[in-house]
């Protein structure tokens, strides 16, 4: 399950490259996540609505640790503060999709018993925190986050960097 929507978060990003609106972001992300105790990857897609205000997408894929592997994918509004030429702060909250996978091993996670065989577990919940994006040039900019994730047994701050080209 985790792979398809991997594959889908992928998918969608080789699409929005495509468009043609100068309002477009895509890039990627190395976060670490305090519940999952590991770090991860994936894709991001911004939209801008207008130029304070954004639309974000992103995937993450958390390394196995425990025998558990973890996936979120993410929308958040985030809206921009120009701090200088360079620099913009931002708030964001948006929800959340947490799955968990467990390969064959007994472990119970935050609440959530895998068992034997293992399973997955799928959870909605929300992101609040914030964010700052440094302007490298017209079409490049990096950013730091910190969002906490409100999920219901696996609640976990997330640590994220990132870079897009913006076009």
């Amino acid at each position: 399950m985790k792979k398809i929507l991997f594959v889908l978060m992928m998918a969608a990003t080789m699409l929005v490259a495509n468009a043609e609106s100068g309002e477009w972001a895509v890039g990627g992300q190395v976060v670490y996540g305090t519940k999952a105790e590991t770090a991860g990857i994936g894709p991001h897609v911004k939209y801008c609505l207008s130029d304070a205000f954004r639309m974000n997408l992103s995937g993450n894929y958390y390394f196995k640790h425990k025998g558990v592997s973890a996936f979120d994918v993410n929308l958040e509004a985030n809206y921009l503060f120009s701090v200088g030429e360079k620099v913009r702060l931002y708030p964001l909250a948006g929800v959340v999709l947490g799955i968990w996978h467990a390969d064959g091993v007994n472990v119970s996670y935050g609440g959530m018993d895998f068992g034997v065989d293992g399973k997955t577990n799928t959870k909605f919940g929300g992101n609040v925190g914030g964010g700052f994006e440094y302007l490298v040039s017209d079409h490049l900019s990096l950013n730091a986050e910190v969002k906490y994730q409100i999920i219901s047994h696996a609640s976990q701050v997330v640590f994220g960097i990132g870079a897009s080209y913006r076009f």
